[in-house]
């Protein structure tokens, strides 16, 4: 049993439309310009998130499920998903318009890509004026 609060090392991505407010807010610290998104929590292969505390530091999302699988994610959660964690959380600052984008339904995601669709929710924290 897991007996403390999972932290992840953030995954920082730049785009062009990102900007400085991750840092500034969210002390983001990179060297790279325009972060866009901070990957919070992450089983995009390839993109995996890492823990980095206790004594489940240094493994991945995907390792840390394996492992502890239903308990970590709930039953109902891990019988669909199985070893996939379910969710991609992230933070966005948008300094500009944001890129088109298309995400497909479970059933194209599966036949094309061998993964999940992706459904969205976004939280608004910040907006500047006239935003």
């Amino acid at each position: 049993m897991i007996k403390e609060p999972l932290k992840f090392i953030p995954i920082l991505k730049e785009k062009i439309w990102g900007g400085e407010k991750l840092n500034k807010l969210l002390k983001k610290k990179s060297d790279k310009k325009n972060i866009g998104e901070s990957w919070e929590i992450s089983d995009v292969e390839n993109e995996m998130s890492i823990v980095a505390n206790g004594k489940l530091k240094g493994q991945s999302i995907q390792d840390v499920i394996e492992q502890y699988k239903g308990e970590l994610v709930g039953e109902k959660v891990y019988q669909h998903f199985g070893n996939k964690f379910p969710l991609l959380i992230k933070f966005i600052d948008a300094k500009e318009a944001l890129s088109i984008q298309l995400h497909p339904n479970d059933k194209l995601a599966k036949k094309r890509h061998n993964s999940f669709g992706k459904t969205e929710m976004w939280y608004v924290m910040q907006a500047d004026k006239n935003a």
